[in-house]
């Protein structure tokens, strides 16, 4: 009589053949669902970052008394009590400076900013965010409740 505890050489390659397709399926579910993760996260991060920029540069512009233009990427208004607000979009970077106190980053992964005034206290914020290669834009209108126009 033959001993029959082990497995043969066939079975054990079929065995393995089947292992290799099943991982391999499992797998590539895996990377489907990593790089969908992965879109889906850069695109809500670049919303956030929209999101907030907007918001914050709201908040401030509200309380503004005049907008005195801008010299490049650097957007300048005028509070009440006289010190100059500034928002700078350079380097991939939102900034913003209340009078003389340091620059202060509000935002990341921006493309372009724009600040346009259409007279009458409203202000247009324009923003186009670029997380990896997704491009994000917002857009805001804003009314100053100090403008004396």
């Amino acid at each position: 009589m033959r001993d029959k505890r082990g497995f043969t050489l066939i079975e054990l390659i079929v065995v393995l053949g089947l292992a290799s397709i099943v991982i391999s399926v499992v797998m590539s579910f895996f990377i489907a669902n990593f790089k969908s993760y992965e879109a889906i996260n850069t695109e809500s991060e670049a919303q956030y970052q929209s999101q907030y920029i907007i918001n914050f540069m709201t908040d401030k512009i509200l309380g503004a008394e005049s907008f005195e233009g801008h010299t490049g990427s650097v957007f300048k208004f005028k509070n009440p009590d006289g010190k100059e607000i500034t928002f700078e979009g350079a380097g991939k970077r939102v900034r913003y400076r209340h009078g003389t106190d340091a620059p202060v980053l509000i935002g990341n992964y921006v493309k372009a900013l724009n600040i346009e005034s259409s007279g009458a206290g409203e202000i247009t914020i324009t923003l186009i965010l670029e997380n990896g290669n997704k491009e994000y834009a917002a857009k805001q209108i804003v009314y100053m409740r100090n403008s004396s126009n």
